[in-house]
């Protein structure tokens, strides 16, 4: 099956959907909003995942619903093939969700007042995950090189070294910078961690999302030989646009700390799966690798699509290079627009509803984060409403007529 098999330019309208990402494009009173924020896909799910649910709801019966050995293996069987990552089935716990299980794993593991840390700029739940359960965010910064991140490994010894410190919640692939770790950047995080006696909790949901020619390194591959207590989180959600249906995946290969995981869920009064969701992750997993693959070319395109234009079109706007991930992370530092005054004027008068960067940490200020997981028509648009929002400053050109 090649790519030209599938179509990811067909708009679709999501209005009257109660979706999330466009709740403000309908209640703000105004035109139209053209949402690219929230991290979900503008393109619906590949076409035997939609066959498959649509089967499971013929057969008409949705009583309580156990994951099962066939999805455990289905669940391994994917990493191994796109990840060349080999684990056990039995490693394997379903939630209903990433964030839910962080958040479920913080309040089970962690003593009242503990230290986590992550690396910033950093998706601003995971802060949510800590703070709303009564710790302390400890801050290891990437640091910033022309037009790419990297890890400062010695900021970040220095916040496992800090005596509170208990967890450090790891975004592999990042979100927001794009960066996809390498082996050795992995290894040399988790030796830290293993010294200091520091759990680590991977947040893979992005891992399918790596640009060619690149591929994913989960982290729980780098752990051989290392005393370390650690796990993965992973799913389809993101993948192929699933994240609705609330089914993740929690890879925990230390027994002990597995039992420990699952008896928290059990005390939260959680149990099993949603039928449906199983049905649209096992044919995901099953038959969907083509499609997968298509769509990371799709993405891979509109990536250069927006580094093109900036390097053209918008010279006070640096596009951070993206090696995985639907999100781009632009720097609109050089423009001379305060934040707040770009915002308002891409919200209030273009009526484009983007991320920004603050929301991902003071050093943020001044960033935009755009989702190009959507039709290219939808990449062009938000392109020349950026450019007419920036104005001259940006040196921009041909930019008069809204597509």
């Amino acid at each position: 099956m090649g790519m030209t098999e599938f179509d990811f330019n067909q708009v679709i309208d999501r209005h009257g959907t109660s979706a999330a990402k466009w709740a403000h494009a309908t209640t703000d009173g105004g035109p139209p909003l053209l949402a690219m924020s929230i991290a979900d896909m503008e393109i619906p799910a590949p076409d035997p995942v939609l066959k498959a649910m649509a089967e499971r709801v013929e057969h008409g019966i949705f009583g309580y619903t156990m994951a099962g050995d066939a999805y455990l293996e289905a669940v391994a069987a994917w990493q191994m093939e796109r990840h060349h990552h080999a684990i056990s089935p039995e490693w394997v716990v379903t939630h209903h969700g990433v964030l839910p299980s962080l958040f479920q794993m913080i309040r089970a593991f962690l003593p009242s007042n503990s230290g986590v840390v992550v690396m910033t700029p950093a998706f601003p739940p995971l802060l949510d995950a800590i703070t709303l359960n009564g710790h302390r965010v400890i801050t290891s910064r990437l640091v910033r090189h022309g037009d790419s991140y990297a890890i400062d490994f010695e900021a970040f010894e220095e916040a496992c070294r800090d005596q509170a410190t208990r967890l450090f919640i790891l975004c592999n692939p990042h979100n927001p910078t794009g960066r996809n770790f390498t082996e050795d950047e992995l290894r040399h995080l988790a030796s830290i961690a293993a010294r200091y006696r520091v759990m680590v909790f991977a947040d893979e949901i992005h891992g399918d999302l790596v640009l060619p020619p690149g591929r994913l390194v989960p982290f729980l591959s780098v752990c051989d030989g290392l005393d370390i207590e650690a796990m993965a989180a992973n799913g389809l959600s993101k993948t192929m646009n699933l994240a609705g249906l609330g089914l993740s995946n929690i890879v925990i290969p230390s027994q002990g700390l597995r039992e420990r995981f699952e008896d928290a869920v059990r005390r939260n009064g959680e149990w099993g799966v949603n039928p449906v969701s199983r049905a649209a992750a096992l044919a995901g997993y099953a038959h969907c690798g083509a499609w997968l693959d298509a769509l990371l070319d799709h993405i891979a395109g509109n990536m250069a699509l927006v580094d093109d234009w900036c390097a053209r079109e918008l010279a006070g706007v640096v596009a951070v290079k993206t090696e995985a991930t639907y999100l781009k992370w632009l720097d609109t530092t050089r423009t001379g627009l305060d934040e707040e005054d770009l915002m308002d004027r891409l919200v209030n008068s273009e009526r484009l509803l983007v991320q920004a960067g603050s929301d991902f940490g003071v050093m943020a200020r001044g960033f935009l984060r755009l989702n190009l997981a959507c039709p290219r028509t939808m990449v062009t648009s938000a392109l020349s409403r950026i450019a007419r929002a920036i104005g001259p400053v940006a040196g921009r050109s041909n930019v008069a007529t809204r597509p």
